[in-house]
């Protein structure tokens, strides 16, 4: 996909201008829980290759995908205190990428090599990766997403498609009374046509939402390919019934290769106590309910083999939700043909943020100064999603 100044917003690998673009973010690389101490992974991240491996300290390193030596894949090896092990002849890297041992050569010939290695930091449960050629800036922090509260950070979604497809989406609001129809149905909400305005913020668009005259939902997203959004929880209580209590989801889209993207979805339920507890109970109870995958159950209903209304008890909300998203942003296929799009009123979210997107883009190519995004203190949430 290209602006109407040859702009490409659909190709990351390096030396692209979207994927130069996009290094210039910290962008998260896997879940935290999921890399034990002394466990070792190849990822794949806009279109190149890299190992990442969590010391037995505890610290987690981003390296180059191979050895210096002969070139074989690094996380074939394994992890020896806070550094890795290549297995081919046990050259031995530091999470900084400096050789420290070459097993039969020459006392110092180690520190003459050095494979090139990439800033990490941990945060809401998330390891993220700076792969940018300048010095680091200070990773991004979401204030409303810290303190007192329940964090649940789900499973990695990896979709074989575009990563553009599902940023497009997080500023499509008219797309939920339709995608969105068996969710929605499932929690009782109205499935009414919205009145959408969008507009750009210090931080990327923030999408307002207004049924019957009344502003009922506010979206944000934040440049270059986060979504937040807050939804809200009806928790009951033995005492009052029940009361309105929220969460803040973030769902952080990256792309794998031009094809294919993950997307990091996270939960932070402003919650404590014996309301905590209930929560948490709730969803173990809703994770061992879902029988399928929502990537299996949404091939199926892209091959027709399947239909929507077939699923719905299978999966819990959040999996409902996903699998909806699933085969409406698949479904346009892995890199869509834009040229053939007809955008209207619906789409005013999607039009800006296209349009954010060219200008940040043609400034990157003209040397021209960028937008410094920044996440304020309080977005100032109204309504739900």
């Amino acid at each position: 996909m290209a602006s109407a100044n040859g702009i490409d917003f659909v190709h990351t690998g390096p030396g692209t201008v979207a994927g130069r673009y996009l290094r210039r973010f910290w962008q998260p690389v896997y879940r935290a829980e999921d890399l034990a101490p002394g466990k070792m992974v190849p990822i794949q991240i806009m279109s190149k290759r890299f190992t990442l491996f969590r010391g037995e300290g505890g610290t987690a390193h981003l390296v180059d995908f191979r050895c210096a030596h002969r070139g074989t894949q690094l996380s074939t090896g394994w992890v020896e205190g806070d550094s890795v092990r290549c297995r081919y002849h046990g050259w031995r890297y530091e999470g900084s990428g400096l050789c420290v041992e070459q097993p039969g050569e020459e006392e110092g010939y180690a520190g003459k090599i050095k494979i090139r290695s990439y800033p990490t930091e941990e945060y809401l449960g998330l390891i993220f990766a700076y792969l940018g050629e300048d010095e680091a800036p200070p990773l991004r922090r979401y204030s409303e997403l810290e303190g007192e509260g329940v964090l649940e950070v789900y499973t990695p979604e990896y979709w074989p498609c575009n990563y553009f497809n599902r940023i497009d989406n997080a500023c499509d609001v008219g797309h939920v009374r339709f995608a969105h129809r068996e969710s929605r149905e499932a929690v009782g909400q109205a499935l009414e046509t919205p009145v959408l305005s969008a507009e750009e913020t210090g931080y990327g668009v923030r999408t307002s939402v207004v049924q019957g005259g009344k502003l009922v939902a506010t979206l944000h997203f934040h440049m270059p390919n986060t979504n937040h959004f807050r939804t809200y929880l009806a928790i009951r209580d033995p005492m009052s019934g029940f009361s309105s209590d929220y969460l803040d989801r973030l769902l952080i889209r990256v792309p794998v290769d031009d094809e294919h993207c993950v997307s990091f979805p996270l939960d932070f339920a402003h919650l404590s106590g014996e309301a905590a507890r209930k929560y948490q109970e709730r969803r173990q109870r809703a994770r061992q309910a879902t029988k399928d995958s929502h990537t299996d159950l949404g091939e199926e209903i892209l091959a027709g083999k399947l239909r929507m209304c077939e699923v719905t008890e299978q999966a819990n909300l959040k999996n409902l939700t996903s699998l909806e998203d699933y085969i409406v942003q698949v479904g346009q296929g892995g890199i869509p043909d834009r040229d053939e799009e007809r955008l209207g009123r619906m789409d005013v979210g999607v039009i800006l943020l296209r349009k954010l997107w060219e200008r940040e883009l043609e400034a990157l190519v003209e040397g021209k100064p960028l937008k410094e995004w920044k996440v304020p203190e309080n977005l100032g949430d109204t309504g739900q999603v």
